[in-house]
């Protein structure tokens, strides 16, 4: 609450270097303080294009601009900052250049049919503990219920790919506390004395404030690499269990 306070304070600021020095603390910055941050970069032109030369950069994952924030970039009233969001949104996130083969290789599979039965297996198996689809599962990722409604190829290309474009809420954070405990997970909720951990297992931990040494915001998504070892029938068969979901 402190943090975003301040942010919001900062955005009387006539000072075109207040933008940069907001984005060189990016990443110390938790999800609802980088909405604070956005939406107080977005008061003036010059810290508007220095978060675009940030995001276009590298230095500030593209995943970390929620939608919203996107539409009011693209339609900002200075004509340089809206031309150039709407050429970052159009260029988008590219394929992690480790990955590369791997898509090229598998991305066919989206255009085959596969058999929904065994892809509910196959999602049970390795899906349902982070992912809710139709009220059941676990909270670490986002739901999962109506992704159907999105083409196949843009489903596996996340499944091969999780860190082509991660949100800020699903970026994987490690919180270290005073006494050498480390959690790892995802942000949930924030007070002003507490902050809580999601893990991967789908396990809430509560930790206070005063009791934590670091918190770092990883450059890569909760969702782990390597599902290209599933046998191809289970891609396929995943997909078409996906599908399903309206």
């Amino acid at each position: 609450t402190l943090a975003s306070s301040l942010l919001g304070a900062l955005s009387a600021s006539r000072q075109e270097t207040t933008g940069p020095l907001i984005l060189a603390q990016w990443a110390a910055f938790t999800p609802a303080v980088k909405r604070a941050a956005i939406t107080t970069l977005l008061r003036r032109s010059a810290w508007a294009t220095a978060l675009l030369d940030a995001v276009g950069e590298a230095t500030i994952p593209y995943g970390d601009i929620p939608p919203e924030y996107w539409s009011q970039l693209r339609g900002h009233p200075d004509r340089r900052v809206a031309f150039r969001a709407r050429r970052l949104a159009e260029e988008g996130p590219q394929i992690s250049s480790d990955r590369a083969a791997i898509v090229e290789r598998l991305l066919p599979l989206a255009e085959q049919e596969g058999d929904a039965a065994r892809g509910k297996e196959v999602y049970t198996a390795n899906c349902a503990v982070c992912h809710v689809m139709d009220g059941q599962g676990g909270r670490v990722g986002p739901e999962l219920t109506g992704v159907g409604s999105r083409p196949r190829a843009d489903i596996l290309l996340e499944i091969l790919d999780p860190n082509r474009s991660v949100e800020a809420n699903y970026r994987l954070w490690t919180v270290s506390t005073k006494d050498g405990v480390t959690y790892a997970g995802s942000l949930g909720a924030e007070t002003q004395t507490t902050i809580e951990m999601l893990d991967v297992a789908s396990q809430e931990h509560v930790v206070q404030r005063k009791e934590i040494a670091s918190m770092t915001a990883l450059d890569q998504s909760l969702m782990p690499i390597g599902f290209e070892a599933l046998p191809e029938s289970d891609l396929t068969a995943l997909l078409a269990f996906l599908a399903q979901s309206h």
